[in-house]
């Protein structure tokens, strides 16, 4: 029986990190697909989770689904937080005990952190958060599923960490380098070579095959 989920949601392979449109043009999406999979195969790894749910309005999102344990969902709403609404009901339906919130930007996230996130705590109603450097939520489980309500978007993460205060539910927080450092900005492309200088992650690979012909220090 699965009893612990992740889901990560992709906005689409091509409608992903506007922000950075200008500078990457058509070859984002390659940044877009190697974040996915650094993300996924780390979750992956960490041997946590049943079930990967991968919930994306784009279909080609599905070609994504590397072994048995990940399973796409058609995304039919709008935004983040109706698609994490619709995870949560699937994990309910099917009676599963956590279910992990997984961002698809966070390149250094490591099979140890999602170990680490998933073991804090022995509450049977609690949620574990790990913020990012921005504020928002990077990495949210729940136990189980549906406890807080999703509430992404700017300063997510004390949205999140007031709802389970309301709700009485045990929460707990991580701070964590590698998980809070998220992709948005070109800025961030800079720090992620800098923190993966020999190019470890897909992320970083993409980058240089990217911007091989462009100094990124240059940009901006």
């Amino acid at each position: 029986m699965s009893q612990h989920w992740a889901v990560i949601h992709i906005k689409g392979l091509t409608e992903s990190k506007t922000r950075l449109s200008s500078y990457l043009g058509d070859k984002k999406k390659l940044l877009v697909e190697a974040l996915l999979h650094d993300v996924l195969s780390s979750a992956l790894k960490s041997g946590v989770y049943d079930k990967v749910l991968l919930i994306s309005p784009d279909e080609r999102v599905s070609s994504h689904r590397i072994n048995s344990k990940v399973a796409y969902v058609k995304q039919t709403s709008f935004g983040l937080n109706r698609a994490i609404e619709h995870a949560n009901k699937i994990a309910v339906r099917e009676g599963v005990r956590s279910l992990t919130t997984i961002l698809a930007d966070i390149p250094l996230a490591e099979p140890r952190d999602f170990r680490e996130v998933f073991s804090l705590g022995d509450d049977d109603h609690r949620s574990v958060l790990v913020p990012s450097l921005k504020g928002g939520t990077n990495v949210m489980m729940t136990r189980p599923p549906g406890e807080i309500r999703p509430s992404y978007g700017r300063w997510s993460y004390s949205k999140h960490l007031r709802q389970a205060q309301m709700a009485d539910v045990s929460a707990y927080s991580i701070s964590n380098p590698c998980v809070s450092f998220d992709i948005d900005t070109v800025q961030d492309l800079i720090e992620l070579k800098r923190r993966d200088h020999q190019s470890r992650t897909m992320s970083a690979r993409a980058l240089d095959e990217i911007m091989r012909p462009v100094n990124l220090l240059t940009i901006g």
